[in-house]
């Protein structure tokens, strides 16, 4: 196996230790595999996804100006595939869910560009229509 080197901070490490310990895992080395593989299987599920599809955004991001304009050039540029977005307030945090309709492609693209914006923490999720 390699051996990886990471920097964190002391806040994180703490967080970090916590829910390892929490969810039972031996090592960090252990916990780390598991989390790096949950990482590539959640950004591997959309790389071959093509055609037309229902999917959600979800968004965090902390209520500042520059964040929140960024977003809605986005919104404007994309609004052919935005069908709704249902946003709350929380603290000094905004969290929108952001409904989606069309091509994957476009899809992808806006959620490429809101990913890029510093500070947004975000998902994307298939909706599934039997």
């Amino acid at each position: 196996m390699k051996i990886i080197s990471l920097q964190v901070s002391e806040d994180l490490l703490e967080r970090f230790e916590k829910v390892r310990k929490q969810s039972g895992f031996s090592s960090k080395s252990e916990a780390l595999r598991d989390s790096i593989l949950k990482f590539i299987e959640n950004h591997e599920k959309f790389e071959n996804l093509e055609g037309y599809r229902i999917m959600t955004i979800n968004l965090v991001y902390p209520v500042k100006e520059p964040i929140a304009d960024e977003i809605s050039e986005l919104f404007y540029k994309f609004h052919t595939i935005i069908k709704a977005v249902s946003d709350w307030r929380i603290a000094e945090k905004k969290i929108e869910t952001v409904l989606v309709v069309g091509e994957f492609g476009f899809i992808k693209d806006l959620y490429h560009s809101i990913a890029k914006i510093k500070d947004v923490i975000s998902s994307i999720h298939e909706i599934i229509l039997d």
